[in-house]
């Protein structure tokens, strides 16, 4: 009876389903272990108003006063749009508030405390899916729970995603990548040429077809709605997905694929369109591409360079950190601090683990172990296995050669040397520049060659059921473990002290202290005065505040506007809007010029030499903590 019972419960752990719950607890379970659970308060926000607390970065803060804004905006359409940061309404996606939950949120708002963030909820939920979704990919391949949890720790542990977690949060949502492979490895249970289909008309084939491409459609959807990044990372895993698939049937002539694939990249094309309007990807005058595109590369010895670099940007002044994520490994030379965009440090186990199975891979071919040197039936069914391999060889290679490539940037570069550098026309140019982030793009080899790590792993484990197979899973991630401890314990300290120390701002504060933190620098009590008389803050000359300027400025005028009911003439943003708002600014100091009067704009001026003389603005300029203002009326300081 006992073993009968034993035999259940191992038949029960091998339902991919529960492999999935149990890899979410995983996963839900190491973020808990580095993060915390202050930082999953919702209520807890007074970390968030000065995140340079945490890494020295003011990223977080300005993704977190976006939704705030975001949820103090009247509904518009497209839903998306957020007032009072620009001079008019611009789109949530811009301000990397992680829009589907800002969407959600903001519907739930009249339920929702006043202070009241996601950002912690989010990570928690992108840790587990990692673990989720890490377990079930390893499941496809594996029938055996303890290998499926065990392995999906690499997986959450990614050096890539830790560095991501609340530096840049909706670009740590790197379970939608494990969600696309693991579409590609289950194709074999959802689409009907792999399964059964004897008893199956064609209507319900194709309705199985369409129900498998519609997981494709909401995984685009869901990268669109979370950061566009992960949008081309999906729709390139879709495409190498159906490259493999029409390989395998190349024998089969089934020339009716390639129709298939087009119209269902149409039909995803058509939705991702809408679902972007809907957001207003496209409204306003933001400048959807930029400036960049070579420097925020991939370098190719970043697989083996534990170095993260961090941009502190203070008043247009770019200071790089360099910090060791590894216990083991030294860091190595980039062209430049800027490709840190590109960090994708595997891990010394995982270095070691595909050192070990390239040369175990190299001796099996050597030895000559998958000659095939059987024939009649056998013969058959060994050019059938020969022909899928080869499907799957073929699809991954073109798939990492393509988005290397892109991640490169048009100039490719090793350590400190470049290899080469493509002057593209200005079309292309300008086409690539929508990312031009292009290091990021390296993430899905990066996961690519983490999962081939694994499948490799999993491979020889299965020929060895003894305990010595879990010892060597066991042994890898210990490795991997302390090797990545640096980081992790950065990462640890960083944000369990951030939001403790936030967390009890928060209790011991009877204000609203979602924008409370500007205080610490706008101490003088002019800017209260100021703020109580003063409906919008016009920053001169907008190109020096836009993408050229520092998230600090932002963040803390962007809090002292929400304080006091403000709008903004500009601020730091994703994308670059400084040109058009330099022209609608030139044009407001002309109307001033004329005669103009705007007795509620309170003026801030960057650079002492680029303020106009009072003889033609007719305003009184002042210096207040650090700030050179303008006003129409005399102050007394």
């Amino acid at each position: 009876m006992e073993k009968y019972y034993g035999m259940n419960i191992r038949k029960r752990l091998q339902n991919p389903y529960l492999i999935f719950v149990l890899g979410c607890l995983l996963g839900s379970l190491v973020f808990v272990c580095i993060y915390g659970l202050a930082v999953v308060n919702v209520t807890n926000v007074a970390w968030l108003t000065d995140s340079s607390q945490a890494e020295g970065l003011w990223d977080l803060t300005q993704h977190y006063l976006g939704w705030v804004f975001y949820r103090k905006s009247p509904w518009h359409f497209p839903l998306g749009l957020v007032e009072g940061i620009y001079s008019q309404p611009v789109s949530i996606v811009y301000t990397d508030s992680i829009p589907l939950f800002a969407l959600l949120f903001k519907i739930l708002s009249p339920l929702l405390p006043a202070n009241f963030q996601y950002f912690g909820l989010f990570e928690l939920l992108s840790y587990a899916l990692m673990g989720g979704f890490g377990a079930l990919f390893v499941r496809a391949f594996s029938k055996r729970s303890q290998i499926c949890l065990l392995s999906s720790l690499f997986f959450v542990l990614s050096p890539v995603m830790l560095k991501r977690t609340f530096y840049h949060t909706a670009l740590s949502a790197h379970f939608l990548i494990l969600a696309a492979f693991c579409l590609w490895v289950w194709r074999g249970s959802l689409l009907p040429e792999y399964a059964s289909t004897e008893r199956e008309t064609t209507g319900q084939i194709v309705r199985r077809r369409w129900r498998y491409a519609g997981r494709w459609i909401i995984l685009l959807c869901l990268s669109a709605l979370t950061n566009a990044y992960f949008t081309p990372m999906i729709l390139g895993i879709w495409l190498c997905s159906d490259l493999q698939e029409y390989l395998a049937k190349a024998g089969k002539k089934d020339k009716g694929l390639l129709v298939i694939y087009l119209v269902e990249v149409l039909v995803a094309g058509l939705i991702l369109f809408g679902i972007c309007y809907i957001m207003g990807y496209f409204y306003g005058e933001v400048s959807v591409s930029t400036t960049g595109l070579e420097e925020l590369s991939f370098n190719l010895l970043q697989f083996f360079d534990p170095s993260n670099d961090l941009c502190v940007i203070d008043h247009r002044n770019y200071i790089f950190s360099k910090q060791n994520y590894s216990s083991l490994l030294p860091t190595l030379p980039t062209v430049s601090g800027w490709q840190e965009e590109g960090f994708a440090y595997l891990g010394f186990g995982m270095i070691f683990l595909l050192a070990c199975l390239v040369v175990y891979g190299s001796i099996r071919w050597i030895a000559g172990k998958y000659r095939k040197r059987h024939e009649g039936e056998k013969a058959q069914i060994g050019q059938a296995q020969k022909t899928n391999r080869r499907s799957w060889i073929i699809s991954i290679l073109v798939g990492f050669l393509v988005f290397t490539f892109l991640a490169l940037s048009p100039r490719a570069s090793l350590g400190s040397r470049i290899l080469y550098q493509i002057s593209y026309p200005q079309v292309i140019y300008q086409a690539l520049s929508v990312f031009r982030s292009t290091g990021r793009l390296i993430w899905p080899v990066y996961y690519g060659l983490l999962a081939l790590g694994i499948y490799g792993m999993v491979f020889l484990l299965e020929r060895s059921r003894g305990r010595f197979s879990l010892g060597f899973l066991i042994g890898l991630l210990v490795l991997q473990v302390y090797d990545l401890y640096p980081g992790v314990s950065y990462k640890h300290q960083a944000y369990t002290y951030a939001a403790e120390t936030g967390g009890e701002r928060d209790a011991s504060q009877s204000r609203d202290t979602m924008t409370a933190a500007y205080k610490k620098y706008l101490s003088s009590d002019v800017w209260d005065m100021l703020g109580d008389q003063m409906d919008e803050i016009v920053f001169y000359p907008p190109t020096q505040f836009g993408i050229e300027c520092d998230p600090k400025t932002s963040c803390i005028f962007e809090e002292y506007a929400l304080a006091h009911a403000m709008s903004l003439n500009v601020t730091y943003m994703s994308r670059d809007m400084s040109r058009t708002a330099d022209q609608k600014t030139y044009a407001h100091f002309e109307k001033r010029k004329e005669g103009e009067k705007f007795t509620h704009t309170l003026y801030i001026f960057f650079d002492i030499s680029d303020i106009p003389p009072s003889e033609e603005t007719h305003l009184q300029y002042y210096q207040v903590d650090g700030y050179v203002i303008g006003v129409e009326k005399s102050l007394i300081l």
